[in-house]
């Protein structure tokens, strides 16, 4: 669990609460309007389907086109309409090139029984020439196989798993309710819902809300995600069972 689960709710609504008043005066009409009531929400769906935990995603065994091991998935990218576009997956330590950290577009990654498997081998790896921008990484910069360094940032448009997991999460005005505990992609990279872990004053369960992101006055800046729901209506959320979740790279 990460220490940020053992943080007091009142420490965390201290914490989080300016950054919950901005991100909710952040929105407009029509964004309020597109949040999906609670009553209208629930997990049959997502049960049924199955998908991809973050923190499975993360860390992840990375193999070659000839199925042998030759790294592990460091970070994810993930566009601002909530879909992963790409991955960075350090690779070489079993070579002689050392460690590279590559980007691997979504659309050239493969889901392995054990990991993921990229088209990156010892011959080729130092074919992908060195990510060239001067400082973030874009939307544009993700159609193709690239070296990058392992702290590159993301730029508009773009955020990293790293960005949103262990953040604090919100209700209400500002209220903590707890921290980002993992995310929840469907087969495809869609994002399917974010999981929430409670604070003691809200029974310290594991929830599963939708994800509104960019479109609702989150940023990979903010330190709070705001779950755009109130005390009332958290209330009434069923925790989140994930025996009955298929996670395509369990163990």
């Amino acid at each position: 669990m990460s220490i940020k689960g053992n943080v007091g709710v009142t420490t965390l609504a201290l914490t989080a609460a300016t950054v919950a008043l901005q991100a909710n005066a952040q929105q407009t009409p029509s964004q309020e309007e597109s949040v999906k009531p609670l009553g209208d929400w629930n997990y049959e769906e997502i049960y049924q389907t199955g998908g991809i935990k973050a923190d499975n995603l993360l860390d992840a065994e990375v193999f070659g086109e000839n199925e042998d091991e030759i790294g592990s998935v460091e970070n994810v990218l993930v566009t601002q309409d909530n879909k992963i576009a790409a991955i960075i997956a350090q690779v070489g330590g079993f070579w002689d090139i050392g460690d590279t950290h590559v980007l691997v577009p979504w659309d050239e990654v493969e889901l392995h029984e054990d990991g993921v498997r990229v088209p990156v081998t010892e011959d080729n790896a130092d074919e992908y020439g060195l990510f060239d921008a001067e400082e973030y990484i874009t939307q544009r910069d993700l159609s193709r196989t690239q070296q990058v360094e392992d702290d590159v940032d993301a730029g508009a448009g773009v955020w990293k798993l790293t960005d949103l997991l262990d953040d604090y999460a919100t209700v209400g005005d500002g209220i903590g309710y707890g921290y980002i505990d993992n995310i929840l992609f469907s087969r495809e990279g869609d994002v399917q819902a974010v999981i929430v872990e409670t604070g003691a004053d809200f029974g310290g369960g594991t929830y599963a809300y939708p994800f509104y992101g960019y479109d609702h006055g989150w940023n990979p800046g903010q330190t709070a995600y705001y779950t755009q729901y109130n005390e009332d209506e958290v209330g009434d959320m069923e925790s989140f069972d994930f025996d009955q979740y298929e996670g395509l790279l369990d163990d």
